[in-house]
């Protein structure tokens, strides 16, 4: 099973998405795979923010979130990313699931 993990800062914010195990041959990776690049073009073009990207079976994308001033912006598109994603597991049950992580933060 395919695995997507949402990582969060110590504020909560969405800071990257990492893919997991799902091709981007099969119906569920090219979902994924197209609501990632639609993001990181939204971003990119419209909010002039750097967006990394991954290739192959593992993939995902790490935004910078250096410019305070965008806090609400990034926040209303990351999380769009994130309940797309969670609609598409519920619409590929068993083929990918959805995990969030605070990173960065040291107990």
């Amino acid at each position: 099973m395919g695995e997507i993990f949402v990582q969060r800062d110590g504020s909560n914010r969405i800071v990257g998405v990492a893919i997991h195990d799902i091709s981007a041959d099969t119906a569920v990776g090219k979902a994924v795979l197209g609501y990632l690049q639609t993001v990181a073009e939204s971003l990119t073009t419209y909010l002039h923010v750097p967006v990394v990207g991954g290739t192959a079976d593992d993939f995902g994308l790490a935004v910078d979130r250096a410019d305070l001033h965008l806090d609400r912006e990034l926040d209303a598109i990351l999380e769009t990313l994130v309940i797309g994603l969670r609609l598409l597991e519920t619409r590929f049950p068993g083929e990918m699931t959805v995990h969030e992580a605070t990173v960065g933060v040291e107990v």
